[in-house]
């Protein structure tokens, strides 16, 4: 290294205090690691330009090695930078260059059909009904063309899919089947399986799951989702709750263990999503995982509330504290709890990650198109943004709409500059900012503070085995 050399503290560094010493990351790009109080003080040392040949003159000539090799290491991490150097500029000049290929498709990797608009359920709470959808949105879905998708169609959908990944030289695709409820349409989930398989065939590693109420999971579903590894994802808010209705009001809990105990059965992997809102605060809780630990779940994915009014009527602190509780047991009894809050974090433990998968925490931002029966494509299924027909791909990639919000992965909301997670949070659920706001681009700050202390608490207690462990072997006097 140039003894002459100036370097800086990136302005992005960011720092969490834990027991054993200090954990950093850099705000745009990660890199979690944690670090001793000596490293802690050299940053703040070099928060003006310096070179190794300041620190001999400042009389640190014999840490010299030392010096050195703390340069090195934490340039390479993006913690040291040129002092000249714009991080942002240049961050600006990578996502132009992405911004260029948008309209081909490049960040295409997901593809939702949404197999029914039909549901044997009627939970007061589903998303898919909720208040914060447009009159557009709800048309769509109540359109007469729009209730059951068709296998022929399905087929058409996923292969103008696999044309757009392939052109654009992706080497995987998921496949999400979704609704209403799914599996009310299996034989069009079931022709698509057989179809595609692992996607060999098409040159393409192809990945499957499927959200669905747990309520018609029959020997077929079960043995077909183990076969073709679908990921079975389990609607349950937790079993005190009452609010999972069938369409005869009578209670879906019998169905929805008699469905997990057929896929067990067969060894499927099988994860819990649940939602944590105004509706089910007061029963979310221990039960739940206690209840998924019977039934051979490991994992429990957490929505929170995707309705603005529920950061109103509970405080960050309350609905932390709370998911806190659950996912701390849960660590504890061997049930990991994850969610869009949680990929925060773990996206920090790497360096750069999101660009290469092509979204953050959402990949309704540009990644994944969810295809309606009719043809018709949105962002996702809780979301007014519609992009076009897959049938005219295209057309639909070309969209304005598309392109915005295949921007929102890349580039946040102004108010987001300078955030501690700005490069790895998508913001508050797009379907609700489009309603409330009129403007994906729009920030629900109460909900940001639920994130940002989720992170801390997350950082805090991971691991140390997870991260590198840096100590400066001699002590600087800084």
């Amino acid at each position: 290294m140039n003894r002459y050399r100036k370097l800086r503290t990136s302005k992005h560094l960011r720092s969490v205090s834990r027991d054993d010493g200090v954990a950093l990351y850099h705000s745009l790009y990660g890199g979690l690691c944690i670090v001793d109080g000596a490293i802690v003080r050299l940053f703040d040392y070099f928060r003006s330009p310096r070179s190794v040949h300041d620190m001999i003159e400042a009389g640190y000539g014999g840490q010299v090695p030392s010096i050195r090799s703390f340069m090195r290491i934490f340039e390479e991490k993006g913690f040291l930078v040129d002092p000249a150097l714009d991080e942002s500029a240049q961050l600006d000049r990578r996502l132009g260059e992405i911004e260029k290929n948008l309209h081909r498709g490049g960040q295409v990797g997901v593809v939702q059909l949404v197999l029914t608009n039909l549901c044997n359920f009627r939970c007061e709470y589903c998303f898919i009904r909720s208040v914060y959808a447009s009159e557009e949105r709800f048309r769509a879905q109540a359109a007469k063309n729009n209730r059951m998708m068709r296998a022929e169609d399905a087929r058409t959908y996923i292969e103008n899919v696999i044309d757009i990944v392939r052109k654009n030289g992706k080497a995987s695709l998921a496949v999400q089947f979704f609704g209403g409820e799914p599996l009310l349409n299996w034989k069009v989930m079931k022709s698509v399986l057989e179809q595609y398989g692992s996607g060999e065939e098409h040159g393409l590693e192809m990945t499957y799951s499927v959200v669905t109420n747990g309520s018609l999971i029959t020997d077929e579903i079960a043995e077909y989702c183990k076969k073709y590894k679908v990921s079975v994802i389990v609607s349950f808010d937790g079993p005190t709750g009452g609010r999972r209705l069938t369409r005869e009001g009578k209670t879906g809990a019998e169905t929805i263990e008699r469905g997990l105990s057929l896929l067990n059965k067969y060894y499927n992997r099988v994860a819990f999503n649940a939602v944590l809102s105004g509706e089910t605060f007061d029963v979310f809780g221990r039960e739940l995982v206690d209840f998924a630990l019977e039934h051979y779940v490991f994992e429990i994915g957490v929505l929170l509330d995707l309705d603005p009014g529920f950061y109103a009527r509970y405080s960050p602190e309350d609905i932390v504290d709370r998911l806190w509780g659950v996912y701390s047991y849960g660590l504890r009894s061997g049930v990991q709890l994850t969610g869009y809050w949680y990929a925060i974090f773990r996206q920090l433990l790497h360096r750069d990650a999101y660009r290469s998968r092509g979204y953050k925490t959402c990949s309704a931002t540009g990644c994944q198109l969810s295809i309606e029966p009719s043809g018709e494509v949105f962002a996702c299924k809780g979301s007014s943004g519609y992009f076009g027909n897959i049938r005219r791909s295209d057309e639909l990639l070309a969209s304005e709409k598309y392109r915005k919000y295949a921007l929102r992965t890349f580039r946040n909301a102004p108010e987001c500059t300078g955030c501690e997670i700005e490069g790895f949070c998508s913001g508050f659920c797009l379907g609700p900012l489009e309603k409330k706001y009129g403007d994906i681009a729009a920030v629900e700050k109460n909900a940001c503070a639920v994130y940002k202390e989720l992170t801390r608490r997350l950082i805090g207690d991971m691991d140390p085995e997870e991260v590198v462990l840096f100590r400066m072997q001699t002590e600087l006097p800084v």
